[in-house]
């Protein structure tokens, strides 16, 4: 079996003093399933502005650690991805 490696998945750096902690509103993918690089993972919803996050890696989405309706904090991470190790 070959090895693999864990792709983190993390929200976007956002200014703390904004008052306004943004949710994440819901998955596209869920896991176990196959995910490519730029596809759209979930989505983040701020007083400003909606952030898609996408797929840093191709591979498959291991684990979702922030559930659809929780808060998101500055850079957090949301999941991984595991993709086979090249090399």
């Amino acid at each position: 079996m070959s090895a693999a490696e864990a792709v983190e998945i993390r929200a976007e750096e956002y200014d703390r003093d904004s008052g306004c902690e943004p949710l994440l509103l819901f998955w596209y993918v869920g896991p176990g399933q196959a995910v490519t690089v730029g596809q759209e993972l979930c989505e983040v919803e701020s007083a400003k502005a909606v952030v898609v996050i996408t797929a840093p890696a191709s591979g498959v989405l291991s684990e979702v650690l922030v559930q659809e309706g929780e808060a998101v904090g500055s850079g957090q991470l949301l999941g991984r991805i595991i993709r086979p190790k090249e090399g």
